[in-house]
């Protein structure tokens, strides 16, 4: 997946501003927001995501009769977290270096590689569910309701892409396209990013190595 676009301070602030006034007054957003960044200016998502729920939701909660925080607000501040988790993964991925990873050759067409491939991945911390597909078969293992990824493997080989993954509402979708097959991975969204990428970038078709 590619690096996500990290927003500027100016447009975290506007954000958290337009945000703030459909609640109060643009004058008491603004004074709010000032008084809050006068604490602590933050230099990250994480960091304003602390900002908004931390030091301007109990401001906002005695000026409003809510008891939770609206839900606009908790959208942008999932999204700020979102988007810090993402940098962590990344970060994490980068300082492995792709070219030092212990590669592991795997044959996705061998029923018995599947499975002792899955079952290995599945005992990955935070993951609930593996799919190890070739392309005449594929073994599959949910803790849950088994979610459907192969509509994703065509369109992630069209594009290119090596790994590539996505933060649901809920959960971790991560992929590997290899060959004529797929490995993908379902996590908790509290999983480490990071070693799910790292496990998935470590494997490399049983074709590619024999050419």
């Amino acid at each position: 997946m590619a690096s996500p676009r990290v927003p500027s301070m100016a447009v975290n602030e506007e954000s958290l501003l337009e945000v703030l006034s459909r609640y109060v007054s643009p004058r008491a957003a603004e004074n709010l927001l000032r008084r809050a960044l006068a604490q602590r200016m933050p230099t990250s998502p994480g960091e304003w995501a602390h900002l908004l729920e931390e030091t301007l939701w109990p401001e906002l909660r005695r000026l409003l009769p809510f008891r939770e925080m609206p839900p606009e607000l908790k959208a942008l501040a999932r999204e700020w977290r979102e988007l810090a988790a993402s940098q962590v993964a990344e970060a994490e991925a980068t300082e492995t270096g792709e070219e030092e990873l212990p590669v592991e050759a795997v044959d996705l067409e061998d029923p018995l590689a599947r499975q002792h491939l899955a079952k290995r991945l599945a005992r990955l911390e935070g993951v609930t569910g593996v799919v190890v597909a070739g392309k005449n078969g594929k073994e599959e293992l949910f803790s849950g309701e088994p979610v459907p990824l192969d509509l994703a493997y065509p369109l992630l080989r069209r594009q290119g892409y090596g790994v590539f993954y996505a933060i649901l509402e809920r959960e971790i979708v991560a992929l590997r396209p290899l060959a004529q097959g797929y490995i993908g991975l379902l996590a908790k969204k509290e999983a480490n990013i990071g070693r799910l990428l790292h496990a998935l970038r470590r494997l490399i078709s049983l074709a590619e190595v024999s050419g």
